[in-house]
């Protein structure tokens, strides 16, 4: 972008090879307009040493989620975080589990993607609802994590004796 490649045919180009390269792809009007362009195998992406705790943020708030499930048969109430990538972003999804000190990470064998996960309640309490009332959601995920966060506290006080109260949450 310094030198202005992307400005000329061959630059914008090889944007596109790399863009290929990518998740889905390229779509198909833009593969009627450009035939030939073919996506590059295993792009090289240097991660860094440490995650930056508002991108960590920015990137939940694109690909993450706050869930709060009730066990049908137990009728036990539990919290997950999880973002979800393509596998080929495992790396980086072990990434967050230094950068939380907590979590597992799931490669899912019937297709590409894989998942960063924490279950564990204290960990979700201590570590992940922290995080994110420091680095705040600037996005309409906020409202999800300000109900994950309001079932947590009431799960908290009042443990699984409240489950109509965080039903309604």
């Amino acid at each position: 972008m310094h030198t202005k490649q992307h400005l000329n045919s061959a630059g914008f180009q090889t944007i596109l090879t790399y863009y290929a390269s990518i998740n889905r792809g390229l779509s198909s009007s833009v593969l009627n307009i450009f035939p030939n362009i073919v996506g590059v195998d295993n792009i090289n992406v240097n991660l860094p040493d440490n995650l930056n705790p508002n991108w960590v943020s920015g990137f939940t708030a694109g690909d993450g989620g706050f869930f709060i499930g009730i066990r049908q048969v137990t009728n036990q109430v539990y919290f997950r975080f999880h973002i979800t990538q393509h596998s080929q972003d495992s790396l980086l999804m072990k990434k967050l589990i230094l950068f939380f000190g907590c979590g597992n990470v799931n490669i899912r064998l019937n297709n590409d993607r894989c998942d960063f996960y924490v279950q564990d309640f204290t960990k979700i309490y201590e570590i992940i609802i922290p995080h994110f009332n420091r680095y705040p959601l600037y996005n309409i995920k906020f409202l999800d994590f300000s109900d994950f966060k309001n079932a947590a506290e009431l799960f908290k006080l009042s443990g699984s004796k409240n489950i109509k109260a965080i039903k309604n949450i």
